[in-house]
């Protein structure tokens, strides 16, 4: 019987060990990808997209297009089922839960930026993970220059034109290095700004920032970066943030309203939920790759503590480079276990590390080999544009590099429409607003016209009708649940629905007591008695208002 592997994951870990299980398991092997996105983010390249250097969909593939033999799932995982080796996910428009067996799962869910590290980062910075946070980095950049052109408060001139990125790591170096070559070639278009009136400050806790690199490399990059009147703080680290400045442990206030965050990583919830002890806040794993304690688990990339010698001292670095490496020998691993084989240990030598720090210049290590200046940057260039997956990502991206070198940067600002946090949908009479087994994941309140919920009882008993007019509400308790529906909401007339994200939702309970209240004081009466006899009440994990 062909066996499935589940791989939980779109980035280089996930992305690549799809392509390489399909290269070295057998045919009948099937394999499939779980995404909340449907493409592959070429990671190092975010700060060039937030840079407008390169077109934000150029930086991406399609997995359809990256993986055509492997099924790949636009979906939401929202569990795991050790014992049952299951599964489970939300997916579609309506979010509707489905759950898939496994013979083999491969957890490739990377890591999120922990923004609860210091008070006011949740609400007041800007993360560079993934392609929204570098559209919107540079949408934010350029409204403040708008701005910051038509001001004539000086307080408020000097806010908009402070830039800080907490954070010396590549991520920070090439962030803030790229969005300073960004601001510099297009001041021309904005008259009121001088060159000296622009602040853009680095913090890093360490003594010196890529300590990723040898000393020396550091040393140059940072010196280049305050050539370019970069203000680097060393020995320090952003505090608490708030919407018109930043505080620094050293006790220094620095006035902005723009802070990039590259520090403080944390697993995400399905790492966690899956039961088993983290360490160092990821997955433990084996020198194989294979979560500790498990036969047919597997781990890799930033979410996996990946051992490097058998003592358990030395880890695997979070890099796009490791990745790739270790979903080869991962690939080779599973199909070795399905050819009845055993499975070989990880063992990778890195090249080296490189980094680009705008304005044409970087710094590498490689084997062994140090160097900096324009020959670094091109070396960067280089060995990025072949790491690409695909000839036509690969062209598209080499074409936005030429034309980046001959052109000037756009200065056009396509933000997002702004999103209320309300939205309203309209039913005409007749149609089906949810079935049995949907996700209800906000609250909804019906504005005019009605509708009808129809809930099956069982044992001969009649359906439990309940009739929804204007004022009336359900999805009260997917405040503190994840709920599925148990019948039918159908419109009886042309009806409005009001709907406030589960989010959203959470927070205005939260902050409003009475309101809270209010939810959990109504009357379990209005809730269908096969429901209501199996312990259902207002906090319960069963939405059963409507459902």
């Amino acid at each position: 019987m062909a066996k499935k592997i589940v791989i939980v994951g779109g980035g280089f870990g996930g992305a690549f060990t799809a392509k390489y299980l399909r290269k070295y398991a057998a045919r009948d092997t099937q394999i499939e990808l779980i995404n909340r996105d449907n493409y592959f983010v070429f990671q190092p390249l975010l700060p060039e997209v937030a840079s407008g250097t390169i077109n934000a969909p150029d930086a991406v593939t399609p997995l359809r297009q990256l993986l055509p033999d492997v099924r790949v799932r636009m979906a939401t995982v929202t569990g795991i089922d050790i014992e049952a080796q299951r599964v489970h996910l939300l997916q579609g428009s309506f979010r509707t839960p489905h759950s898939m067996l496994y013979d083999h799962l491969v957890m490739a869910v990377g890591q999120k930026t922990n923004l609860r590290i210091a008070p006011g980062f949740n609400a007041h910075s800007i993360r560079m993970r993934s392609l929204a946070d570098a559209h919107e980095l540079r949408n934010k950049v350029i409204r403040r220059l708008e701005h910051a052109d038509v001001t004539k408060d000086p307080v408020i001139k000097n806010r908009l034109l402070t830039f800080v990125v907490a954070g010396g790591g590549f991520s920070g170096v090439e962030t803030i290095g790229e969005m300073v070559e960004m601001i510099h070639r297009t001041l021309r278009f904005y008259p009121n700004i001088n060159e000296d009136e622009v602040k853009a400050i680095l913090v890093q806790s360490g003594k010196r920032i890529l300590p990723e690199l040898p000393e020396k490399l550091g040393e140059y990059a940072a010196c280049i970066l305050r050539k370019r009147k970069v203000e680097v703080i060393l020995q320090a680290r952003v505090s608490e943030a708030t919407a018109n400045a930043v505080f620094l442990s050293d006790g220094r206030r620095i006035e902005t309203c723009l802070l990039v965050t590259t520090v403080g990583n944390a697993p995400r919830k399905i790492a966690e939920d899956l039961g088993l002890e983290l360490e160092r806040g990821k997955i433990p794993v084996d020198r194989c790759m294979r979560v500790r304690g498990q036969d047919n688990i597997w781990s890799l990339g930033d979410s996996a503590l990946i051992p490097m010698n058998d003592e358990g001292t030395e880890f695997a670095p979070p890099t796009a480079q490791f990745a790739v490496r270790e979903a080869k020998s991962l690939a080779k691993n599973i199909a070795a276990i399905l050819a009845g084989q055993a499975p070989t240990k990880f063992e990778f030598k890195p090249m080296g590390a490189l980094a680009s720090i705008g304005s044409y210049k970087g710094v590498a290590e490689i084997m062994g080999f140090s160097f900096s200046g324009l020959i670094a940057w091109m070396t960067w260039r280089f060995l990025y544009i072949g790491m690409l997956p695909g000839f036509s990502t690969r062209l598209r991206v080499a074409l936005n590099w030429a034309f980046d070198y001959v052109l000037p940067r756009s200065i056009v600002q396509i933000a997002n429409r702004d999103t209320p946090a309300t939205i309203t949908r309209y039913y005409k009479k007749g149609d089906v607003i949810s079935s049995p087994g949907q996700h209800v994941d906000g609250f909804y309140a019906v504005l005019d016209g009605y509708l009808e919920s129809r809930i099956p009882q069982g044992d001969g008993q009649d359906d439990f009708v309940r009739v929804l007019g204007p004022g009336d509400h359900w999805g009260e308790r997917s405040a503190s649940s994840t709920n599925l529906t148990h019948g039918t909401l159908t419109a009886t007339e042309d009806a409005s629905v009001l709907i406030l994200g589960i989010s959203d939702f959470r927070q205005l309970r939260a902050g409003l007591p009475p309101l809270d209240d209010y939810f959990k004081s109504i009357s379990s009466k209005i809730y269908a008695p096969s429901l209501r006899d199996a312990g259902v009440g207002v906090d319960s994990d069963t939405d059963a208002g409507v459902s």
